[in-house]
């Protein structure tokens, strides 16, 4: 009893903070509804100054996929303004607002939010994404998993057949489990109705997905194997059956051996546009085209393109871009590459979602990007058409081509591809040139820094002279790179780190740290990013280890990670020899300011947080970090 009156204080608090401070209409919105949600600074309680020069909506959690994460908000007098339209899929959204650094939620364990009606009843599916929302909104809840069910419990009131709902519902009792007893139980409830699922259409792509990820809601994610056998064994000539044979059949060393199975597979049913047959096709293209035949290449490369979905301008750019590595059917490349560029204003860009209730889902993609990525997509294209223009011994048209490609954009792809029709056409320093500008973006690209070189050498054998160059450009950047680091120093108060203990359990005091530039890497022992970062991160640790005025700490601090599991990687890691902590502080996000890793901090001798990465950036962070440390250095001699 004592959780549902913490909840429904919640709630009244929530409902009474959104009156004085935060208004969103409707009541009940409605799909296809305006939304409007204004936010009053001159109320009694709001945090954000009504001198304010901006405002911003950042969602949380989310099922509205066109608009972006952070919304822009318009000023009007003294409140802030943002309108947007329900789309036909929308369920519920959580968000908070802010400005700069001020945050104005209705609490700390609550968000503002937006659930969708329909005829004064919760859409399907919101009040299970309602339950979904809790974890961004109170993470250290105690009461989380509660809330969770009470909210999937009336999800299941309103739509019993909620088939995700149930699974969620079982798999949040299964982790609540006190015995194994009990666990065993709601496990085996689980077990019977993804089974049920799975039986009602075992051959339907969507179907088979519910059921994949049925399994992966409860931890079970070995039985995906025997989900895929039991479909090529029991249902081999079904679309789905035809895939999954054809994935394993792709998976053998033999070219000549694949192509047989293939066309074998191929004759027992050639559905137009199933997703099995599709496969096959694109298997025996990618083989065809490999071996030069352009005859049979094609063939099945025409039926790559019949079905219709957001992806056909990048397909019709993979099959050219395929006949134009083999070097066969110019002829085609080029009417292939042409009828991408029909289509290139509608490039997929950012995920594209598809729920068969609903259609193509797109995610919100600034204009920017969408803008620079059709460009390139542009450029990529006409490139294509040079290189094959060539090859039909038309030199003329191939550089027409190549200048209209490098005029749309400075992509890679275009680049390299107008590059080598330089190339090949003897223009060296015209070549040169051209991958130049990549060079200028990522002086340490080893494919486009052996293709300069190559066509340096052709107009300047000195290749002493090709070194100096490249040399300069990296001091170039590394002085862009520092005035931008200068920047984005932060100047804010240290985070308090009492939590932090070495290996051997010994508590890091802030005594150690005094005076130092301090380097926190913030990760955990599951997290892929993190150990993608590592060796870029090792190296930067082996220039600095011995400066005395530089302390690193590689701090374990993820969810689900024990004392235990950082020795085990530590342990099993002995080719990193940084210093690996464990964190027991599990505020220590809100502290340091982050919810993702990896995450790098530097602070300062004085103790002042300067920089701050959240998430794996790449290579970049090599440079990046020991920028970071020599301005501080160099800012401490003077």
């Amino acid at each position: 009893m004592k959780n549902i009156y913490i909840l429904i204080l919640l709630v009244l608090a929530s409902w009474q903070v959104q009156a004085q401070v935060l208004e969103v209409g409707p009541e009940q919105p409605e799909r296809g509804a305006k939304v409007t949600i204004t936010y009053h600074t001159g109320a009694a309680d709001a945090k954000i100054s009504k001198t304010a020069t901006e405002v911003n909506i950042v969602f949380t959690y989310s099922t509205f996929y066109e608009l972006p994460w952070k919304m822009p908000m318009v000023k009007k007098g003294e409140d802030w303004v943002a309108s947007f339209v329900l789309q036909r899929y929308a369920t519920y959204a959580t968000f908070y607002i802010q400005s700069g650094d001020v945050v104005e939620k209705p609490s700390e364990q609550k968000h503002f939010e937006i659930p969708v009606y329909k005829g004064g009843k919760r859409v399907e599916s919101g009040l299970l994404h309602e339950a979904y929302s809790l974890t961004a909104q109170m993470p250290k809840s105690a009461d989380i998993s509660t809330l969770k069910i009470a909210l999937l419990e009336k999800e299941l009131q309103n739509y019993p057949n909620n088939y995700e709902a149930k699974i969620a519902l079982l798999n949040t009792r299964i982790n609540l489990s006190k015995n194994p007893t009990e666990k065993l139980k709601y496990r085996n409830e689980a077990r019977k109705i993804i089974a049920a699922k799975f039986k009602a259409d075992p051959t339907t792509i969507g179907n088979v997905n519910l059921v994949t990820m049925g399994y992966l809601m409860i931890g079970e994610k070995s039985r995906l194997d025997s989900v895929r056998k039991v479909i090529r064994e029991r249902y081999p000539n079904s679309d789905l059956g035809k895939d999954l044979r054809a994935d394993l059949i792709s998976r053998e060393k033999d070219p000549v051996e694949k192509i047989h199975k293939l066309e074998a597979l191929l004759k027992t049913g050639d559905q137009s546009g199933g997703e099995g047959s599709t496969n096959i096709h694109s298997l025996l293209f990618d083989l065809y085209a490999s071996a030069g035949d352009s005859v049979k290449a094609l063939a099945h490369a025409a039926r790559l393109v019949i079905k219709n979905s957001p992806q056909i301008p990048q397909n019709l750019k993979d099959i050219a871009e395929k006949l134009t590595e083999a070097k066969i059917a110019p002829e085609h490349a080029i009417q292939y590459a042409r009828k991408s560029l029909d289509r290139v204003a509608q490039w997929p860009v950012g995920i594209i979602r598809y729920f068969p209730e609903f259609g193509y889902i797109p995610s919100y993609v600034a204009d920017s990007v969408r803008t620079k990525t059709i460009a390139e997509a542009k450029s990529a294209l006409l490139s294509l058409i040079a290189l094959n223009k060539l090859y039909q011994g038309n030199k003329a048209s191939s550089l027409k081509y190549t200048a209209e490609a490098l005029s749309q954009s400075n992509g890679r792809e275009g680049i390299l591809n107008s590059a080598a029709v330089y190339e090949q056409t003897g223009q060296h320093q015209k070549a040169f040139d051209a991958l130049w500008k990549l060079l200028l973006k990522n002086p340490t690209d080893t494919v486009v820094l052996k293709q300069a070189k190559t066509n340096f050498m052709k107009f300047n054998s000195s290749s002493a002279e090709f070194e100096a160059k490249v040399s300069e450009l990296e001091k170039l950047e590394l002085a862009q790179l520092r005035e931008k680091l200068k920047k984005q120093l932060m100047n804010k108060p240290g985070p308090e780190l009492s939590g932090i203990t070495d290996l051997e359990g010994k508590i890091v005091t802030p005594e150690m740290m005094k005076g130092k530039i301090v380097i926190l890497d913030f990760w955990a022992t599951w997290c892929v990013p993190c150990m993608q970062e590592m060796p870029y991160f090792h190296k930067v640790y082996q220039k600095y280890k011995d400066n005395p005025d530089v302390m690193f700490m590689v701090v374990n601090s993820g969810a689900n990670n024990t004392l235990a599991d950082a020795k085990k990687w530590a342990g099993q890691n002995s080719h990193y020899t940084f210093p690996v902590y464990y964190n027991t502080d599990k505020n220590i996000g809100d502290k340091v300011g982050f919810t993702l890793i990896p995450t790098i901090v530097v602070l300062d001798q004085k103790g002042l947080m300067q920089f701050r990465t959240i998430g794996f950036e790449g290579e970049i962070l090599q440079k990046k970090l020991a920028v970071e440390i020599e301005l501080l250095l160099q800012e401490n001699k003077n």
